[in-house]
């Protein structure tokens, strides 16, 4: 019985199939597996842009 359903699945639903069948591997395999072919992670994104490190001048043109 379990079978048929699993089978009738497969057919109906291959993509929710095999993403539990493989899921679970994947997750636990997929940091030693990058790691094996060299993968090195790229460097963070800034947060903040660098602010200059003087005074702040007033912008001509734009007083209220």
């Amino acid at each position: 019985m379990i079978f048929n359903a699993l089978r009738k699945a497969t057919f109906e639903h291959p993509f929710a199939v095999w993403g539990l069948a493989l899921g679970p591997i994947l997750v636990l395999a997929a940091g030693p597996i990058r790691r094996a072919v060299g993968f090195v992670a790229p460097k963070a994104i800034p947060e903040s842009y660098p602010l200059p490190n003087r005074p702040r001048r007033a912008t001509p043109g734009f007083e209220d």
